[in-house]
């Protein structure tokens, strides 16, 4: 599964975030490699409101128990069902 870190900004207000702010996300990808899916990436992320998506960086997670955080262990099971899953940190950058 491809994990993909980096920072992107919201388009719009919603009911947990602010408009124009900055906010790190972790994706996951079930296609690889990472330059196949730069195209996908961006267009899950603007169908979500979000754009000037900067990735910072991108690997591979072999081994699913790697993961211990609970959040990210929900987002790598939705993209095994969805191929392609995302979280956001609540909180901006300044």
């Amino acid at each position: 599964m491809l994990i993909i870190n980096g920072t992107a900004e919201l388009m719009h207000d919603n009911e947990e975030f602010t408009k124009g702010t900055r906010h790190e996300f972790n994706m996951f990808s079930r296609e690889m490699p990472f330059e196949q899916q730069l195209s996908q990436i961006e267009e899950y992320l603007v169908a979500r409101g979000w754009d000037n998506i900067e990735v910072l960086g991108n690997g591979v997670i072999n081994n699913e128990e790697d993961i211990t955080h609970n959040v990210l262990q929900q987002a790598y099971t939705k993209a095994k069902d969805e191929g392609l899953a995302v979280t956001v940190n609540n909180q901006p950058l300044v």
